[in-house]
């Protein structure tokens, strides 16, 4: 399995994230049900084989954000552990 790096400057931007916004408001964080059913949507088109060459790049730029998403929340879940053992 390949192992993937986020980019330093995302790194630092997560961090910043995290320091601004407590833990629980990162954790709760999820798209709106119009952005969950736009890259719902792409998903459809993409599988069917009908995705623009505009539409692709919407599509991966929303996975590359869920992935930071994802680190980012990692992240604040980290933090609110560390705070809740001392």
């Amino acid at each position: 399995m390949m192992l993937i790096h986020e980019p330093l400057i995302l790194g630092e931007f997560l961090e910043l994230v995290v320091k601004k916004m407590s833990p629980e408001e990162i954790i709760a964080f999820k798209a709106s049900p119009e952005a969950q059913a736009r890259v719902h949507d792409l998903l459809d088109k993409n599988n069917a084989g009908t995705l623009s060459g505009e539409e692709r790049i919407e599509l991966e730029r929303s996975v590359e954000f869920e992935q930071s998403l994802a680190v980012l929340k990692a992240n604040a879940l980290k933090t609110l552990k560390q705070k809740l053992s001392t």
